[in-house]
């Protein structure tokens, strides 16, 4: 220590001396830098903008109420108030003033409300229920506004009376013919087929002197029939529908009267329903036209005739062709009317409702369909039935058929021009053509029976189909008037003609299988039906009023059974068995129209013997073919 302090001494002393003019020398002391403290400065300077620059952001999306508070109100007093705290008395108070503030009186301009007593009761002791109780007249707009909802109330009043009568009468001649009317009529005469007929009345006025030319069930509601009648014999002048050509509606349990009685202006040759429901009646007539009634219509859309004491309401066409012109018509008489559709939807419309599989779309339930026409000139058309959405209650400018408020039309689609098989210029120039039919399996095929001695095949769409015609062994010209297939399918048709001559055809062969040339002892055949019921049994009616009864499976020469009616039939129909083909009502048998040359209508209801078929007759019947054809 003593040596460091006497270096240092020595050390001071060999330094130079300093100016006087030379800054005095100071001493320094030491700093030290905290670097823990800045750096924690900067950190709170960091969050101190964060929460800054965060509360600006705030500020600009939050904004402050203003609330205000009354602290003090002093309401201003009233003079009345200042004059009780300067006169009167401080105990005293006012509770009621009477005065005459409230009475004001304002001028105004408007009418006096008129005003009447009325009353009512409920039940009503008269027709009207209602009065005035002041005694004074009703002036004129109101008595007429009266008249017209007694009119209105009367109208619905006749709508009611119609329909509950209907009813009523529907159920008192089912009530008479279980009681008494079909015992009466049973075995009066001995006819092999029938167990009792029912005769609906032809003695009505507008239906004396008037020819029964075609007879239809509904193939569904079978107790549900048309008859189509000829023009009268005699015009009278006292006949007001003397110059109309009829068809009427019947339901054969209520055979008084028809229920609905369709008039046009040219006479009916053939009609059918709608294929699933009464909804709809056509007619083919003898001046080329066809028409269409819509039975869904309300009656005060069609006239009223008073005819011996009785209304008939007269329901004219909803649709007729006569409207439709150029080539898209008919331009000879309509021999045949047939509604075409599917045997699975008449299947599903025979069906009960509510089971299964009975439920049919409106394009099937007599709304939406095709028809087919055939007239003389050997011309079928097609039709498409349209029902309309919204009906024109003025008529429609373009289509003059349609009756104004009309809803159901006709469209043509298509047609097809029958041609001889014959190389003979001649011939294919002059064919006529009697009944059409459909083959039941498919509706795409039709047969037509012609005046060429031979019944022509044709189809619908899908090019030809042979063989073309079914020609007979002889080549004859003779008039194939009637033709009919067997509804069990079966692949066979039967075709009757004026010479007599009946002729079992296969359909997949040209010549017939089977002529029976003595079936009717040369008399004109009117009629062929194959049975509905019974897959070997059909009938033959000729000219001379008989009907053959032939069953192939006791005997196939001849006919069975010979019954022989009075007077002259003109045609026949025979309603469909719903236990055997599964078409028509259930629980119903099959019965048989027959009309009279007088106008006279027998409906005859089968036996047991030709309605119930043995279990293997259909078998029996499939092999007999067989082995003939």
């Amino acid at each position: 220590m003593a040596t460091l302090r006497s270096r240092d001494r020595r050390r001071n002393d060999d330094s130079p001396p300093s100016d006087d003019t030379s800054r005095p020398r100071t001493s320094r002391s030491r700093t030290f830098v905290n670097f823990v403290a800045a750096k924690q400065r900067v950190i709170s300077n960091k969050v101190a903008s964060k929460q800054k620059k965060r509360g600006k952001e705030l500020m600009r999306l939050i904004d402050l109420d203003i609330a205000s508070f009354d602290m003090f109100d002093l309401p201003p007093m009233k003079e009345y108030d200042m004059y009780i705290r300067s006169f009167g008395r401080s105990d005293t108070r006012q509770a009621y003033v009477q005065c005459n503030e409230d009475n004001i009186d304002r001028d105004i301009q408007t009418d006096e409300i008129e005003y009447r007593q009325k009353w009512t009761q409920f039940p009503a002791d008269d027709m009207i229920g209602v009065g005035g109780g002041d005694g004074e007249e009703d002036d004129e707009e109101v008595a007429q506004e009266k008249a017209k909802k007694k009119v209105v109330d009367s109208s619905k009043l006749v709508n009611f009376l119609e329909n509950a009568g209907q009813v009523i009468s529907i159920l008192l001649e089912e009530n008479l013919a279980m009681k008494a009317g079909r015992e009466l009529q049973t075995n009066k005469r001995q006819i092999v087929f029938s167990e009792g007929y029912t005769q609906l009345n032809s003695e009505i006025s507008f239906l004396k002197g008037r020819q029964v030319v075609h007879i239809e069930f509904h193939p569904v509601q079978t107790h549900i029939l048309l008859t189509a009648h000829s023009m009268p014999r005699k015009i009278s002048s006292r006949d007001k529908l003397a110059h109309k050509g009829l068809v009427c509606l019947w339901n054969i349990n209520e055979a008084s009267r028809p229920q609905k009685v369709l008039s046009c202006e040219s006479a009916p040759l053939s009609c059918c329903f709608s294929p699933t429901k009464t909804t709809l009646a056509f007619a083919g007539t003898a001046d080329g036209s066809v028409v269409v009634w819509d039975l869904r219509e309300p009656s005060f859309m069609h006239h009223a005739v008073l005819i011996d004491k009785n209304e008939w309401v007269i329901r004219m066409p909803t649709y007729s062709t006569d409207g439709v012109i150029g080539d898209e018509n008919h331009h000879s008489p309509v021999t045949t009317v047939l509604a075409i559709v599917s045997p699975v939807d008449s299947i599903k419309a025979s069906l009960p409702r509510g089971s299964v599989g009975a439920n049919i779309s409106d394009e099937t339930s007599g709304l939406s369909f095709q028809l087919a026409t055939v007239e003389e000139q050997a011309i079928i058309n097609f039709w498409t039935v349209v029902e309309i959405s919204k009906p024109d209650k003025a008529g429609s400018e373009s289509d003059l058929g349609l009756v104004p408020g009309g809803k159901v039309k006709l469209i043509k689609s298509s047609s097809v021009k029958l041609e001889s098989p014959s190389r003979d210029v001649r011939t294919k120039t002059s064919i006529r053509a009697f009944q059409m039919q459909l083959l039941p399996k498919d509706p795409n095929h039709l047969y037509v029976g012609t005046d060429l001695g031979c019944v022509l095949h044709a189809v619908r769409y899908g090019g030809k189909s042979p063989p073309k015609a079914f020609t007979n062994e002889l080549d004859v010209p003779v008039d194939i008037v009637t033709v009919d297939f067997s509804p069990f399918g079966l692949p066979c048709f039967l075709a009757g003609g004026v010479d007599g001559c009946l002729r079992l055809y296969n359909i997949t062969s040209e010549y017939p299988v089977v002529t029976w040339s003595n079936s009717t002892n040369g008399m004109e055949i009117v009629k062929v039906m194959w049975s509905r019921s019974k897959p070997s049994v059909f009938y033959v009616i000729d000219i001379t009023a008989k009907v053959y009864t032939w069953d192939l499976l006791k005997r196939d020469g001849s006919a069975v059974k010979i019954e022989q009616f009075p007077g002259r039939l003109t045609t026949c129909s025979l309603s469909n068995d719903h236990a055997a083909t599964g078409f028509g009502l259930p629980g119903r048998r099959p019965e048989m129209a027959i009309a009279v040359d007088n106008g006279e209508i027998e409906i005859h209801r089968l036996n047991d013997e030709f309605y119930k078929a043995a279990a293997d007759e259909l078998d029996k019947t499939t092999s007999f073919l067989d082995k003939i054809m």
